[in-house]
């Protein structure tokens, strides 16, 4: 491979008006409201599932940052290209499957508190968001595999019209 095709580092601000880009920021959104709801709220006499939601909150938030940071400069092109639509979809999976169970946990124990159910309905909306990032990711390694597998052919049809004019006959 030359250096003219390889990828470059730099900034791609036009990711985040793509749908990848934009689900980050929605997954951030979800996560920051989320952890901030949670926090406020008063301490529970079992205070481990309020604990369980901030880890598994703040470990959100600090992937997904890295992730967006590594996708707006390219870095991800530039030193695993090959790997990385795994390691975003293993990453939407594990996740996704995570704010699953803190949404259920801390809806199971908000105690007729409002901001315990305020931060598992951003937990849930967290959830969906990973959620379709997966499918997404899942989408487009299909259609990689199946640009790859396919053979490109290129006929070329040559039309060739001929006009023939009649002599008036006298």
């Amino acid at each position: 491979m030359e250096d003219d095709e390889r990828p470059r580092l730099g900034c791609r601000l036009n990711y985040v008006r793509k749908l990848p880009g934009m689900l980050k920021i929605v997954q951030l959104a979800c996560s920051f409201i989320a952890i901030i709801l949670v926090a406020v709220a008063p301490t529970l006499t079992y205070s481990g599932n309020k604990g369980f939601f901030i880890f598994v909150s703040i470990v959100a938030i600090s992937i997904t940052t890295i992730l967006l940071l590594m996708a707006l400069i390219n870095l991800q092109a530039v030193f695993i290209p090959e790997r990385w639509s795994i390691i975003e979809l293993c990453w939407c999976a594990f996740i996704a499957l995570f704010y699953f169970i803190a949404g259920i946990v801390i809806a199971t124990a908000t105690d007729g508190n409002a901001l315990y159910g305020a931060a598992a309905c951003f937990g849930f909306a967290a959830c969906i968001a990973y959620i379709v990032d997966f499918i997404n990711r899942i989408r487009l390694r299909r259609a990689e595999e199946a640009s790859e597998n396919t053979e490109t052919t290129v006929t070329k049809t040559t039309t060739t019209t001929t006009v023939t004019r009649q002599q008036p006959v006298y």
